[in-house]
This record gives structure tokens, sequence and C-alpha cells, in this order.
């Protein structure tokens, strides 16, 4: 018969709500019969913003600050951190602190303010290791580019740069002269494995849509648009135009950058968005998104040139039912390994129907091993769209938000902030929950992937649940150590 105890540990270290800076370290273990313990330390709270934007209601939710589309709302190099937000006016906010426990200095950009209700229209950032550039992204859906960038040396040289708005660059549509970009949908910047950025968008609408790549490169002038990736060409249930979402764009040990997606077919007759979804797809590419090849390994795409489409050979690594009920934009990751996990919030592959009832969906975990042979397992809890890890020994790490009512369109109810883990040495089949918050967020959990590669810390970018509808809320970046 095995033993279960549960052992709690809590340090007070600081706190000053003047700075609105909470420091302790509070560790729930627990200890079963094989001697495996789980435990989640959370290490301290900063508050990001105290007044943090939330719609009263919005059509897909109310929580601008917090979507899993928004890559990265929180990032650091070099000893700092960076994050990005809308505080309470609608303005545009970016903030640094110096790790581990630096006070966040805050700057908002008055030139610039949201009016709308419409949480697709998140803030992203990108940091560029190579010139120490801050690269901003914000308010898109199917809208012209909005664009504003830091001068070199802001991220390589902390310490002599002034932080004020004067240090980041007017909003422009272009990223190169005479190029403006429009239509313009889910930016996401991510660095290359020598330094480099690139940036991710989507030109045209939901079920009508492309893929595109620009890489910034400030050795040779600053960015390029490459173009087209992904195409929506294809016939499909009688559909002749799709978008892909990606759940990401991940480099892994070997400098392979790897994607996966769900194709999203065109609306027809009202049809509830999320029941056009269907397949997950995987694509790689070795030259940095120049070529794609399939899980075969098959060349199947060169950007601009020949992208990848709905009839690429190979490409889909599990046929997800049309109008089954797929959720888009999910997450993922490369393990140490060069094996690709998806995490994917699906109505089960179980179920009796097809159902739009979010309430019913559950987590699955997709994975790919080093022989590219995929692999998939229901997960034993569920929430809203997750944010996925992996450790420098593959083991997995899920941060998500579980609301009462997981039907977050048009109005948010929130909900407690969950830690999950599971190994690798038994094949992520022992996931186990190690931390839940007392308290309600609102949107989905983003993290600092960086300074979980680098330092193993959990940085949870997360919004308090508001008092009542529309009232700002805080905005906190919480620290913990799994």
């Amino acid at each position: 018969m095995y033993s279960f105890f549960i052992i709690f540990l809590s340090h007070f270290h600081k706190l000053s709500n003047r700075i609105g800076l909470v420091w302790w370290t509070s560790t729930v273990i627990f200890l079963t019969g094989d001697l495996r313990a789980d435990a989640a330390t959370l290490l301290g709270d900063a508050i990001l913003e105290p007044e943090a934007l939330n719609f009263a209601r919005g059509t897909y939710g109310t929580c601008i600050n917090g979507q899993t589309f928004q890559i990265d709302a929180v990032a650091s190099l070099k000893g700092w951190q960076y994050g990005t937000w809308f505080d309470a006016k609608g303005r545009l906010c970016v903030g640094r602190r110096q790790l581990p426990v630096g006070v966040w200095q805050r700057l908002a950009f008055d030139d610039y303010r949201i009016t709308h209700t419409d949480v697709h229209n998140v803030a992203v950032l990108g940091l560029c290791p190579a010139d120490g550039t801050i690269h901003l992204a914000f308010d898109h859906h199917g809208s012209p580019l909005h664009y504003r960038v830091s001068r070199p040396g802001t991220i390589t040289a902390p310490a002599q740069a002034d932080w004020s708005p004067s240090l980041f660059s007017p909003v422009t549509a272009e990223l190169v002269k005479g190029h403006a970009l429009n239509a313009l949908t889910y930016p996401e910047f991510f660095a290359t494995p020598d330094g480099r950025l690139q940036l991710y968008y989507r030109i045209g609408g939901s079920g009508n849509g492309d893929s595109h790549l620009a890489e910034y490169n400030p050795g040779k002038g600053g960015w390029t648009v490459k173009g087209v990736f992904v195409s929506s060409n294809g016939t499909y249930e009688g559909s002749r135009a799709r978008n892909a979402y990606h759940n990401g764009f991940d480099y892994g040990p070997k400098g392979r950058l790897h994607t996966t997606w769900v194709w999203r077919e065109m609306l027809d007759n009202g049809q509830w968005g999320l029941l056009n979804c269907h397949g997950l797809q995987y694509a790689f590419s070795d030259d940095d998104g120049q070529t794609w090849y399939n899980n075969a390994l098959e060349k199947i795409g060169v950007v601009k040139q020949d992208p990848v489409h709905l009839e690429s050979t190979k490409i889909m690594v599990k046929p997800l039912a049309y109008r089954w009920g797929i959720m888009n934009q999910v997450t993922q990751i490369v393990d140490g390994r060069d094996r690709v996990h998806v995490v994917m919030w699906q109505n089960p592959p179980g179920a009796p129907a097809g159902s739009k009832d979010m309430n019913t969906w559950r987590y699955t975990h997709y994975w790919r091993d080093e022989k590219g042979q995929w692999h998939e397992q229901q997960l034993p809890f569920f929430g809203r769209k997750p944010f996925l890890l992996a450790d420098a020994e593959d083991n997995l790490v899920l941060v998500y938000t579980k609301p009462a009512n997981l039907e977050y369109h048009g109005a948010d109810v929130g909900g407690p902030l969950h830690i999950a883990t599971a190994s690798a040495k038994r094949e992520w089949n022992d996931w186990n929950d190690v931390y839940s918050s007392a308290n309600s967020f609102v949107g989905e959990p983003r993290v600092d992937k960086y300074r979980w590669q680098k330092e193993r810390v959990l940085s949870v970018y997360t919004q308090e649940a508001p008092l009542k509808p529309g009232q700002p809320s805080r905005l906190h970046v919480l620290d913990f150590k799994p």
C-alpha cells in the first residue's frame, strides 16, 4: 500500500505595496509511494501594470493582455526582462526589469490608443540579439501593420538606454520602405539561432489567408519581406479557400525550424468557425524558413516561389475531423532531442459527435519522435488554451487557466492558474497538476520561454479577473520554480 503526504512550505521575503512587488517562496510538495516528488515554488509576484485593460464584453472575449497567439508578450535577454500590454487608457505600453527581482520600469505611448473591443489585437514584442533592438507589433485584425522599433543597443546595453518613448521610432505600416503591409493579423516574432529576428504574420482573413515570413538582419540592412510560405490554395469539402492557424514557430537544437497548424476552411452559411478547423499539419525548414519539408523529409515548398498548400504531400500528421470541434492556435515546443510536442484543445477523438461546446473539449498531447512517428494521448486535466515548455531533460510543463465556464466568447469569467508537469523517462504519461492558484485570472497565460531555457524559472504573464466586467485589473508576472 502506497503512502501519501502533503508538505507545505512558505517563506516570506519581501513586500512593498508602493512598488507593486511581492516576493516569497511557497512550495507544495506531493510525495507518493514511489518516492517521486512534484512541486511548484512561487518565487515572486511582480505587478507589470496595476491598471491593465479589460473589455466589458467582446465577441472573442474580454482580455487583450494574454492570448495564445500573443508571441511574445514577455521575453528576456542578458539578465533583463521585457513585457508589452495595453493599459486601462488603451495605450500601448512596454516595460523592463532587471532580473531576478528588479522593479518594473514602465512606459506608455500617448500617440497610439485602441478604442475597440477585439482581443485579437494584442501587442507582441521581439528581441533581436544581433543589434539589441526591441520590436513591437500591435493592434491587428485584418489591419495595416502597426510597428515600431527601439534604437540599437537597447537590450544589449540596457544601463545606457533612457527608458522613455523617445527610445522608439514612430508607428509605421512598413518593414521595408515603400512597402506597406495591409490586412495583417497575428504577428509573431521569433529569433534565429544566430541572433537575427523573424516575423510571421497572416495576410487575409479567417478561412482565406496566407502565412507570410519576413526577416530582420541588421548586418544586411534590416528587414526583408520573404513572402508567402503557406498559401490558401486548394479545394476541400467544397471550400476553395482556407488559412493555416499555426501553433507556433520553434527552432530545435540542430537549427531546424518547426511549425504545426490546423486548417480553417472558408466560413459557409454562418457556420461557427471552430467547426471549420481540421487536420493537424506539420512542416520544417533547415534554412530559416526558405525551403520547407514534410514529415517524410520530402521537399514540399519554397517561400514565395512555391508555397506549402492544402494538397502538399504528407503534411497531415493527424486527420482531426472537419466540423468536429478543434481550437486554433494552441501551443507547441521542440525538446532537446528535436522532438516536436503539441497540445491541442479539442472535442475528444472518442466523442459521439462533433461539438461546439468547449466545456466538453479536452487536451490532447501529440508528439513526434526521432524517427518521425507521431504519438498521442489525452491528458487527465483540461482548461483553456495552454502554454507548453520543455526543460533540459525534456520533461514537459504546461501552464493554463481553468475557468468554471470554458466558453469565453462574449465574456471571460476567469479561473485559477494551473501548472502541470510530465516526465520524459515515462514518455509524458505521468502528468500531474503541481500548482493551482487561489485567485482567478482572465485570458490565457504567456510565459517567458527564454528565461525558462536559461534559468529554469517560469515567468508567467497573467491578468487578474476584474471585480466587475470592464474594470481595469492588475497584470502580473509570476515567477515559479517547478
